[in-house]
């Protein structure tokens, strides 16, 4: 019995050996799996903790350049696409009707201090894409027009030749209250570009228009020598002057023409004459010796003749 008990209490303590072996060898695996899960989480935390601090920092950044680049563009309000057909639409002569902006919503005039209002300046935007915004101009909110839920705006300045029409509120509409000197100031500076290029561009129109008013008077005046010259059908039928009709070189050939006809025919005369001369020398010469033989022959006086 005690041989049976002392192996039985031997077979229990390896067994328990075993047991405690096994069990221990999980206990450390288990242990040695979470302390390196606590080490990579420690890790991980740690790598959290920096990226927060870096993201609140560039946070804290972006928004302080937020702010600063929001800094003079004063109160916004924000319209959905669609403008056109909905809270904002552009009617005659550049103004703007607009439903959801007034008195109610912060669009008041400014009181003088001699009495009276001002009213209000807005800078319009028409949306093009998620980040891009196109200017259209400011605008002034008519006082008679102001209502506690909607207003009408006019342009400040002088619209251009189809300018309107290059409105397009359907990307949606953003309105400032007022926008920063320097960018109002490049504003204006382009506004007086565009400005002096349309007054340029119409001197220049005004100048080709007097500079083709001038070529067809130039050129009315130059067929009208040129009917001078080679003749104008419906041109006055003058005997004294032809060249009216037939024109001015016709008229000098004709009179070249006729000019060398009595040429001609003077020196036709000329030469008739010069004939008829030598041939009365000649005669004469012959009298001249025929008198001459007789008064030699003769005892009789002779008497002279005269040519």
């Amino acid at each position: 019995m005690n041989a049976y008990l002392r192996g039985t209490l031997f077979f229990l303590v390896l067994a328990g050996l075993g047991t405690e072996f096994y069990f221990g060898g999980r206990v450390l695996k288990r242990r040695f799996d979470l302390e390196a899960a606590m080490l990579k989480a420690q890790t991980e935390s740690r790598k959290a903790q920096e990226a927060y601090e870096t993201a609140r920092v560039e946070n804290v950044a972006a928004r302080s350049a937020l702010t600063s680049v929001k800094m003079g563009w004063g109160y916004e309000w924000s319209f959905p696409a669609g403008g056109n057909i909905g809270n904002i639409q552009a009617v005659a002569g550049g103004r703007l009707t607009v439903n959801g902006l007034g008195r109610d919503n912060g669009l008041v005039p400014v009181t003088k201090p001699g009495g009276g209002d001002v009213p209000p300046i807005v800078h319009v935007f028409a949306v093009v894409d998620a980040n891009t915004s196109r200017y259209i101009g400011e605008f002034a909110a008519r006082l008679d027009g102001l209502q506690n839920a909607s207003c009408v705006l006019e342009p400040t300045w002088t619209l251009m030749n189809q300018e309107q029409t290059t409105w397009n509120f359907q990307g949606g509409v953003r309105i400032r209250g007022q926008v920063p000197p320097s960018q109002r100031n490049a504003f204006s500076s382009l506004n007086q570009s565009i400005i002096r290029l349309f007054e340029q561009n119409y001197l220049t129109d005004v100048n080709i228009k007097n500079q083709t008013d001038l070529n067809s008077k130039a050129q009315e005046a130059l067929d009208i020598r040129k009917r001078e010259l080679t003749g104008d059908p419906n041109g006055a039928d003058v005997a004294e002057h032809p060249e009216y009709r037939v024109g001015l070189v016709a008229a000098i050939r004709d009179l070249e023409e006729d000019r060398n006809t009595v040429q001609n025919d003077v020196d036709a005369l000329r030469r008739n004459l010069k004939t008829a001369t030598e041939l009365r020398q000649t005669q004469l010469q012959q009298i001249r010796q025929q008198d001459g033989s007789a008064a030699a022959s003769t005892t009789t006086p002779q008497v002279s003749q005269t040519e």
